[in-house]
């Protein structure tokens, strides 16, 4: 390859997120090569189904006709209000049911373990499995069970996946951060209030977790609903606006114009013994199916 491996880490943010469908687009249209892509909670449906060779305009005819509704199964509030087995349905038919080796380019998704906080990098097995424990929030979904443990949404512990990415070889990363950012907010209702209190925490965590994305979008996405798609047209567009104000960023490492940034830059930090160690999970990992 003459140009060096390209990467997108979609991050997490409920419905917010759709504005990864609007960055894929300008992406497309502009002709910008993505070799791996990356995902967080609603930033792994979106990385999984791009993986899987669905275009952003797919995506978004997909979100615009999509009633939320329909794929919601409440279950018992014993240990989550939605049990999401029709959600994952849904990441089935998004992802075309495909594996991750089945992908038309690498891919990676994150979770976070329930019992001691350890991120679960997932890149084998079905894509509709990971999303469903990459999307878990704690109290709404009801968490998944992997290897005899818990798992929740990985916002909790990498909120945009750039790490993974690069993990999976990209040289270069596209970051897309769609989640609180600190500023004030007046949540509406009790999921709103729910999601608000995780959006801080993720925050908290993002703060703490440095970033080495070569270009980072933040689409202005925060007057807009995290608990509802009635707003998904808008949230496209915002992710189109933030894409193409960052082409000329992009553009410039495409073409060469930060070789002097490169070689000032420290190599990517290696994990020591003390941090926690990603896990993958096989074909062959025990996925429970959420109960109803």
């Amino acid at each position: 390859m003459s140009r060096p491996a390209i990467g997108l880490a979609l991050g997490a943010g409920a419905m917010r997120g759709l504005a990864h469908i609007g960055v894929i687009e300008v992406l497309e249209r502009e002709h910008i090569p993505i070799d791996v892509v990356s995902g967080t909670s609603i930033g792994a449906i979106v990385a999984g189904a791009y993986a899987a060779g669905r275009s952003g305009l797919e995506l978004e005819r997909i979100a615009r006709e999509l009633q939320e509704l329909s794929y919601f199964d409440l279950a018992l509030p014993r240990m989550g209000m939605i049990a999401g087995k029709r959600v994952q349905k849904l990441c089935g038919q998004l992802t075309r049911n495909k594996t991750f080796d089945q992908t038309r380019i690498p891919c990676g998704m994150v979770a976070c373990a329930l019992d001691t906080g350890d991120e679960l990098i997932i890149t084998e097995g079905l894509m509709e499995d990971a999303i469903r424990a990459s999307i878990s929030i704690p109290g709404i979904f009801v968490p998944v069970e992997i290897d005899g443990r818990l798992y929740v949404d990985g916002g909790l512990v990498n909120r945009v996946p750039v790490t993974v990415c690069r993990m999976l070889g990209a040289q270069r990363v596209i970051g897309v951060d769609v989640g609180y950012r600190g500023e004030a907010v007046k949540p509406h209702g009790l999921i709103g209030i729910m999601l608000q209190a995780y959006d801080i925490m993720e925050w908290q965590v993002a703060k703490e977790r440095s970033n080495n994305a070569d270009v980072m979008l933040v689409p202005d996405v925060r007057g807009l609903n995290p608990a509802h798609m009635l707003q998904a047209a808008d949230c496209i567009a915002r992710g189109r606006e933030a894409a193409r104000a960052a082409l000329p960023s992009i553009q410039a490492f495409l073409e060469g114009e930060n070789t002097a940034a490169d070689e000032a830059r420290d190599d990517p930090p290696t994990r020591s013994e003390n941090e926690t160690q990603p896990r993958s999970i096989g074909d062959d990992g025990d996925i429970v199916p959420a109960p109803t």
